[in-house]
């Protein structure tokens, strides 16, 4: 995702340069330029500065936005805050909940927005990426209504040709995002499917409802509105990002850490709190740290989906 906000917001009057710990991506964007599979199949190239050290970047930055993994977050911000200066703001584009609240540990409360985007992207190799959905996004003061510096950024992304508002409730708006993750990321990585599958097939629909209607009635007891036809909502999403590979989905295929613990996970604990029985959301969380589990104790083997052991 930061590869694909990255290369529309060059496109703008400001500077932007990518870092990120994938080695293998940032030299290939350095030497070949980024390249932008559309969603039409048209290929697009950028070009523009990525490292995988932080202290290869030479000059501060105004502005810096987190599309890193909730359990890296921690380490990415103490890393880029040496490129940054006093008034630095950071933007939290994030899945999952609690991101605002690590940066803001890291960096003070008055340095971070927050926001969400539903913007569709994949990795398909190093240096190039797929646009897998287009959505809105949405910036706003994790407390209290938009102000001049959110206005400015919103801005920024406008001129970069992504749908962006200004949000007055970005907490509300950061749960419902929850949501929409919780009815797709799991189910797809459990199983393998792009998105628009969980809209398509009848049981990948019933999975979906079950999980999201549990995590509803979460959101509802910690003192937000969610409105009536969440469900749809989600299954919207899943079909405008049909051709795509969820975030969690990307990560088991690649034997990588995911982040149940901050999505489907982070419904259970919160329902544990309120007494709610997530049933649903607890298997689901269960089965992918159980996946997890099974590849990370052994790096070397081969996923037994490619018919190997």
């Amino acid at each position: 995702m930061g590869s694909l906000l990255g290369a529309r917001l060059s496109q703008t009057e400001c500077r932007v340069t990518l870092l990120s710990t994938n080695r293998e991506h940032m030299d290939a964007i350095r030497q070949r330029g980024l390249t932008v599979e559309e969603l039409d199949g048209t290929l697009r190239q950028y070009t523009l500065p990525s490292f995988h050290d932080h202290r290869a970047i030479r000059e501060p930055a105004d502005l810096v936005m987190i599309t890193v993994k909730t359990y890296d977050t921690q380490e990415a911000v103490t890393n880029i805050k040496a490129c940054c200066h006093a008034s630095t703001l950071f933007l939290t584009l994030q899945n999952g909940i609690g991101n605002w609240e690590r940066i803001s540990d890291l960096v003070g409360k008055q340095l971070v927005l927050a926001g969400i985007t539903a913007q569709g992207c994949t990795l398909v190799e190093p240096g190039k990426v797929r646009h897998g959905g287009n959505g809105p996004t949405h910036i706003g003061e994790f407390h209290g209504p938009a102000t001049e510096r959110v206005l400015s950024v919103v801005e920024l992304f406008r001129k970069a040709q992504l749908e962006t508002h200004a949000s007055d409730q970005v907490q509300q708006l950061v749960w419902e995002k929850l949501l929409v993750n919780v009815g797709i990321n799991a189910i797809t990585a459990l199983t393998g499917i792009r998105n628009g599958m969980v809209a398509k097939q009848e049981s990948g629909r019933e999975v979906c409802k079950a999980a999201v209607e549990e995590a509803m009635r979460v959101a509802r007891a910690r003192g937000f509105t969610v409105r009536e036809d969440m469900v749809e909502r989600v299954l919207s999403v899943a079909r405008a990002t049909a051709v795509n590979r969820s975030s969690m989905g990307q990560d088991v295929d690649r034997r990588q850490q995911t982040e149940i613990d901050a999505i489907n996970g982070a419904v259970v604990r919160f329902a544990e709190e309120a007494n709610i029985p997530v049933p649903v959301n607890r298997t689901l969380t269960q089965l992918v740290k159980l996946l997890e589990a099974g590849y990370l104790e052994n790096p070397a083997g081969v996923s037994s989906r490619n018919g190997r052991a």
